[in-house]
């Protein structure tokens, strides 16, 4: 693979991992891109398809590991990888709403 295919794919993967759901189209589009389309196949690749656009929440942690394991496997990269994508995490809310103005401050006392 040239460069630009492996930064691409790289990107890719995490992508995979930070959205909100499993998109199996990423793993397709990066499976093509790495020359790795026969790996996609057989009962675990039919596992992953039932888990398309279901989010990372609801599959609970466990789930969660194992998904991103098998991806892993079928592209033919080390488990370890997943260790460096770290997975989405919610935003954080304001802990203060923001004070609201007074909107009467042009009156003279």
């Amino acid at each position: 693979m040239s460069e630009f295919q492996q930064r691409a794919c790289a990107v890719a993967v995490a992508k995979m991992f930070r959205t909100k759901h499993f998109n199996i189209c990423d793993l397709d589009a990066i499976a093509r891109t790495m020359g790795r389309e026969t790996a996609l196949a057989g009962r675990d690749y039919n596992a992953l398809q039932a888990l398309h656009c279901v989010n990372w929440a609801d599959m609970g942690p466990e789930l969660q590991r194992m998904t991103r394991e098998k991806c892993l496997e079928l592209l033919g990269l080390p488990p370890q990888t997943v260790e460096t994508v770290e997975p989405v995490q919610p935003a954080a809310k304001p802990s203060e709403q923001p004070r609201r103005l007074r909107l009467a401050f042009w009156r003279s006392q």
